[in-house]
């Protein structure tokens, strides 16, 4: 008799999540909004998975936000940190005498480096909304998509 294997909406966002930290981290090298793509795509996948594993026993758009819940964390860590690495070589002296001309006044370094820091953590909160959205979403998506072809077959 052969086992079957079954996984749950957390399996998948734990998978997922170690997949997005990878991916996250690579596509942030380009910057923050490549980040905020690959967030949305993985969402979808996530939400797709985990309302087609958790079958009848859940709603689709509950499968996809417990699947988004769990991976987010690892996925924004991932770009985050690419991210930041991809910041580190810029010259920020030049970006701190840009600001200054654009504000008219004096902008320092460390002044630069925290706004820099700034706008990474609000691209974080972006990419957590977008990837918990789009894996409810993909989720709900799926379930109705399953259901609709369900009572096709019937």
């Amino acid at each position: 008799m052969e086992e079957q294997k079954t996984r749950s909406a957390a399996s998948i966002g734990v998978t997922w999540g170690g997949i997005g930290a990878v991916l996250g981290f690579c596509v942030s090298l380009l910057g923050s909004l490549a980040g905020m793509v690959a967030a949305t795509f993985i969402g979808v996948s996530v939400g797709r998975r985990a309302a087609d594993a958790d079958g009848e026993d859940k709603s689709g758009a509950l499968a996809g936000l417990v699947g988004g819940a769990i991976a987010a964390p690892a996925v924004v860590v991932g770009a985050t940190a690419g991210a930041l690495v991809s910041v580190r070589s810029v010259n920020l002296e030049s970006i701190a005498l840009e600001v200054s001309g654009m504000l008219g006044a004096t902008v320092t370094t460390d002044e630069t480096w925290r706004l820099i820091l700034l706008a990474i953590a609000v691209a974080a909160v972006c990419q957590i909304i977008l990837l918990i959205g789009a894996s409810t979403a993909a989720g709900a998506w799926a379930a109705k998509k399953r259901a609709t072809t369900a009572k096709r077959d019937l």
